[in-house]
This record gives C-alpha cells, sequence and structure tokens, in this order.
C-alpha cells in the first residue's frame, strides 16, 4: 500500500501536482487504516504511521512542500546514480575474482555511537489511580525526554495498547535539549490488569516509560449458600393453583 522509498508523494499515493484538500484527505485515509491502535497484531504499524506522518508534515505544509519540490530532482540524479552503481557490481560479477573486488570495496563497519550520558526520562513510569479515572474520562500526564549528549536524538515513538493514546511516528530532540509528550489513558477502553507502556527507540539508544492502572480491585462473585432444606411438595402444589 506505502510506498518503501523517501518520496513523500509515493507514500501517499499521490501525483506531485495534488492539492492540499487531495494530501489531506490521502493522509487521513491511510492513517485510518494503518493506526497502531486498529492494527495491535501487526509489528509495523508504528513505522508505517511514522512514514505517513513525515510525508503529511512536508507536504501538509505549504512552505515545507515548496523546499521539498525544489529539491526532488537531486533526488532523480541520486537515482541515476544509483542505476551507474548497477551497472559497476554487474562489471564486478563478470571477473573472475569478483569477491577479492567486492571485498576491497566494502566500506569499514561504522563504530557504534555511545552517548556521553544517556538520555533522561521524567517520569521513570506513569501511574493513573482508578478513582481519577472514574472522575474523568481521560487523564493526561506528560513525559519528558532530556539529550543530555551532544548529538541530536532521533528515533520513533509508540503506545503499547489501544487504551493510551499518545505520541506516535517520528521524535527528535537536540543536544541540551527537553521535548514534552502528552499522553491520554482513555478510561472507558481500560483493559485490565491496566498494563500498558510508551515507547521510545532510536539507532542507539531505548526508553521505556510504564503506564499502570492502580487501585483496581477485581469483582469477587458472590454466591447465595446452598440449603439443605427438604423438597416440601404441597408448598409447590399451592403455588400452581394461585
Amino acid at each position: 500500500m506505502m510506498a518503501r522509498a523517501s518520496d513523500h508523494y509515493a507514500t501517499l499515493g499521490l501525483k506531485p501536482d495534488a492539492t492540499a484538500a487531495e494530501i489531506k484527505r490521502r493522509y487521513r485515509a491511510l492513517m485510518r487504516e494503518v493506526h497502531p491502535d486498529a492494527n495491535v497484531r501487526d509489528p509495523q504499524a508504528t513505522r508505517k504511521a511514522a512514514r505517513l506522518n513525515a510525508a503529511y508534515e512536508t507536504l501538509g505544509n505549504a512552505a515545507k512542500r515548496r523546499a521539498y519540490d525544489a529539491a526532488r530532482p537531486a533526488a532523480r540524479n541520486g537515482a541515476i546514480r544509483g542505476r551507474r552503481n548497477d551497472r559497476v557490481y554487474a562489471h564486478w560479477a563478470e571477473q573472475e575474482d569478483w569477491e577479492d573486488i567486492v571485498a576491497e570495496h566494502v566500506p569499514a563497519k561504522r563504530t557504534a555511537h555511545v552517548h556521553e550520558e544517556p538520555p533522561w526520562i521524567e517520569p521513570a513510569e506513569v501511574e493513573v489511580d482508578m478513582a481519577e479515572l472514574r472522575r474523568s474520562p481521560r487523564v493526561r500526564r506528560t513525559i519528558r525526554v532530556t539529550n543530555r549528549c551532544g548529538c541530536t536524538l532521533r528515533g520513533d515513538v509508540s503506545t503499547s495498547e489501544p487504551w493510551v493514546w499518545g505520541p506516535i511516528g517520528r521524535f527528535e530532540v537536540a543536544p541540551g535539549a527537553t521535548v514534552e509528550f502528552d499522553v491520554e489513558i482513555i478510561s472507558r477502553k481500560v483493559a485490565f490488569p491496566g498494563i500498558s507502556r510508551v515507547l521510545f527507540v532510536a539507532s542507539d539508544w531505548t526508553g521505556v516509560v510504564p503506564v499502570k492502572v492502580t487501585g483496581y480491585s477485581p469483582k469477587v462473585r458472590r454466591v447465595p449458600p446452598s440449603t439443605d432444606m427438604p423438597y416440601v411438595r404441597y408448598r409447590r402444589a399451592r403455588a400452581v393453583r394461585r
């Protein structure tokens, strides 16, 4: 349904001359299909939604769209260079020592980035009491992520249960900056035991904020005690005559 390429028009399945209304309508239709809340069994739902968000964030803004359209020819030039590289690889494949040639041209593996200090998440976990959920249909909490390193932190954020509504898609935190994410617990959708999470995944860091509903006690089914009273036939007959 969605292209894996970085072409935002291809992601939304639209032509470059699509109107702003068509872009908005198409984005909403696709988001309803791939939203993680409606596709809890699809492990790729979060990334699909993230690609849609990235495409709409660019094409849904007039200024960003003009800048993106102006840069698109450069992307086509990159595709041409890719086809040239394919011809080079085809030439290597014809050589007897093609394995040695390929080994010589394999770039060195990049070392994994190590943060000077790991990102800071506050609070470490979110707890909502049942009494608060009974008073309000939606309970909001704020999660803050602080980048304590000199790099720019980029990744994806998602929630694990439909009753936790919050940020879904890409996030970016500049060096030394703090970004806030609002999450809402929907009381009518809570599924017990009431455990969920907000997940932050970057290439060099993963952060998890558990979300818990507290103060819940399951109802105990009360079974009336059995009676050892003998069956009285005349009582049944009297009840039938009445």
